[in-house]
């Protein structure tokens, strides 16, 4: 007997199984804060290796981290 699986998706949503779904939120309620901080943190690290490098090949004294 074929079974057809349009009719066995709608009727698992129809029984309330929201599991597999994301909910829906405004662009109101929507606040980024983790995303804005990975970008902060990534742009950091970008700003202090730049740096590293910069001593490291250009500058012709070098930050003494170790003496």
């Amino acid at each position: 007997m074929p079974t057809d699986e349009s009719d066995a998706s709608t009727d698992g949503a129809a029984a309330g199984d929201d599991s597999g779904k994301a909910r829906d939120i405004s662009l109101d309620e929507f606040q980024p804060y983790g995303t804005l901080a990975v970008t902060g943190v990534y742009f950091i690290l970008l700003l202090v290796l730049y740096a590293l490098l910069y001593f490291v090949e250009f500058a012709t004294h070098a930050p003494h981290i170790i003496e």
